[in-house]
């Protein structure tokens, strides 16, 4: 730190000079500087000007009170987050000191001021000023971070995909026109080249997906279970060897819509298409008592010793029952999305058939 730059600017507001006087004394320190003023309009003139780390205030002044000088500074977004003292000799009964707290003040401190009281009132202070400072530089350095990432991976998947679908389109195009003699065999290989092409194809969309929303979710908003339930299940091919039971869903939670909609679509997706039985049977139920929503199939079930696997990133069980390959993306975004609302994601093995899933601690709106 140069020898002319202070780590951290004090705001001192009192109308009586010989107030503001002893108080700098006390305060003064060779890594603060200290900008004094007579009024409350003297100090939002300052506020304009400097970054002020901490702001004590006297409580009764002519013209503009500390009260007043708080409720304005409070309410501008590049002054709201400074903590601000108030100095005051008047009584300490809960009505004053709670009208100073509403208003957003941290600590009183009541005149005649005790000297060791005031500066470790101070330094603690500065301290939570340094300690806030730090993690908004690292949250932001964090926010540019994922917009970097966000960016590298839509080009990454661009340069990627355009030539998996210019495979994909000369195989079309090879076995449509007969530009070549393509036995059994070969014939096999070509489709093992378009299967490969597609998984890929997946593979990226499925890590954009992941990236965008596990760290990108709008905030939690009211989701009514039943109606977002069906709108999942409408974007999902049902046959009619499919049969989705909904049972007790007319309730509110919240929760962020996104992130609700990816993780049904994602555990009914699997419950389908993981299935080995001539009737696909699903049950979707909320637990009120619980506050859980569960997803019950009749599938094979998963092998316990799989169960916490299966969440891992990349982690896959193998083909499907319909020859279908997973990606080992949806069930690690399923939890991290459920994380995200402050949920946790588990199996319940007290099914003798097929798989249960279950959310919990679902808070109702």
């Amino acid at each position: 730190m140069s020898p002319d730059k202070k780590k951290h600017i004090l705001l001192l507001i009192d109308d009586k000079p010989a107030n503001l006087f002893s108080l700098k004394m006390i305060l003064e320190n060779e890594n603060r500087e200290i900008i004094t003023c007579n009024s409350a309009s003297e100090g939002l003139q300052v506020l304009l000007k400097e970054k002020v780390s901490l702001i004590l205030v006297d409580v009764q002044m002519p013209e503009m009170d500390g009260y007043e000088f708080v409720e304005i500074i409070k309410q501008h977004p590049d002054t709201s987050n400074i903590p601000t003292i108030f100095v005051t000799a008047i009584s300490d009964e809960p009505k004053y000191i709670n009208k100073a707290y509403d208003l957003g003040a941290i600590d009183f401190l009541f005149k005649p001021l005790i000297t060791e009281v005031t500066r470790k009132k101070v330094d603690s202070f500065l301290k939570i000023w340094d300690y806030d400072q730090q993690l908004k530089k690292v949250n932001n350095q964090l926010l540019e971070k994922n917009k970097e990432l966000e960016n590298f991976a839509n080009i990454i998947a661009h340069d990627l995909k355009t030539p998996l679908a210019n495979i994909k389109c000369l195989i079309d195009y090879i076995e449509e026109e007969k530009i070549l003699k393509v036995n059994e065999p070969a014939s096999e290989l070509f489709e093992m080249v378009k299967t490969s092409a597609t998984s890929m194809s997946k593979l990226i969309d499925d890590l954009l997906y992941y990236s965008k929303n596990v760290q990108n979710n709008e905030g939690k908003k009211s989701v009514h279970l039943q109606t977002e339930v069906e709108s999942v299940i409408k974007l999902i091919r049902i046959d009619n060897d499919i049969i989705i039971n909904k049972v007790n869903l007319d309730h509110i939670i919240s929760f962020q819509p996104v992130a609700f909609k990816q993780i049904i679509q994602n555990l009914v997706s699997n419950a389908i298409k993981y299935n080995d039985k001539e009737v696909t049977k699903i049950t979707i139920i909320y637990s009120e008592e619980e506050k859980t929503i569960a997803i019950q199939d009749n599938g094979p079930g998963i092998p316990e010793d799989q169960q916490e696997k299966v969440f891992d990133m990349f982690y896959t069980l193998g083909k499907t029952s319909k020859g279908d390959s997973s990606t080992g993306i949806g069930l690690n975004l399923v939890k991290k999305l459920a994380e995200r609302n402050n949920c946790s994601v588990y199996f319940n093995n007290d099914d003798s058939e097929g798989t249960t899933i279950v959310i919990s601690n679902l808070i109702p709106a």
